[in-house]
């Protein structure tokens, strides 16, 4: 079946972006019902966009369409964060290293890192507080951008892109924890750092352990309080 033409096909895209930006946010949590008249009055826009972008949604993991039952966000399991962050440690270090050869020819890509370096640095003599630890998060979203942009294999470069909104909900579900921003921004302080010295090898260590301590985080978080939204089982 094709998807909806015209003005339903803009529709479409906007109930998409909205219901994807509030999944990664964390205002729509796993295993939270979307009856279409729910979203219908939530969004503004008619039945058929809004089926159009729960069928998107489906596509990329974010949603599941129950029969019988209708779509919910789709539920975590403790074996899909293992299985999504085994896979980005095979990608990004190997992303990293590309970045890293991109940094030492591009003068303007280097001045960029070079930015960002200062800031984790600014935010490391920052007082603890809510606001700083999303004023890192926001940056650290900028750094894994950056360093998706100067990745030069194409394929690389768009399966990382791919992950993010999952990598992003699972940041959310992990809630803000101030000891780990504490040790995160050590860890892209190594990772900046690296890779301005040109450390191609360094550089991918760095962000492998990143990740490494990253999900022993999440499932520490995870198994304190797991909620509706994890299938311990799954």
């Amino acid at each position: 079946m094709s998807g909806p033409a015209g003005g339903d096909a803009s529709k479409a895209d906007l109930v998409h972006r909205q219901l994807k930006e509030e999944i990664e946010l964390g205002e729509l949590a796993p295993g939270t019902p979307l009856s279409e008249l729910w979203l219908v009055e939530r969004t503004g826009a008619s039945r058929t966009p809004v089926r159009e972008a729960l069928r998107r949604l489906a596509a990329e993991g974010l949603v599941d369409l129950v029969p019988r039952q209708g779509a919910r966000v789709s539920r975590v399991s403790l074996q899909s964060v293992r299985d999504l962050f085994d896979f980005r440690t095979l990608l990004e270090p190997a992303a990293m290293r590309q970045a890293t050869e991109a940094a030492a020819a591009d003068p303007e890509l280097r001045r960029l890192f070079t930015a960002m370096r200062n800031e984790f640095a600014r935010t490391v003599r920052r007082v603890p507080s809510q606001a700083r630890s999303r004023a890192f998060y926001e940056l650290a979203d900028r750094f894994d951008w950056a360093i998706i942009g100067a990745t030069r294999n194409e394929h690389l470069r768009r399966t990382i892109a791919e992950l993010r909104p999952h990598t992003a909900r699972l940041r959310n579900l992990s809630h803000v924890d101030p000891q780990r921003v504490e040790v995160s921004v050590a860890e892209h302080l190594r990772m900046c750092d690296a890779l301005l010295a040109g450390d191609a090898d360094g550089a991918a260590a760095a962000i492998a352990d990143h990740l490494e301590q990253s999900l022993a985080t999440i499932f520490r978080n995870l198994a304190r309080g797991p909620g509706e939204g994890l299938d311990l089982l799954g």
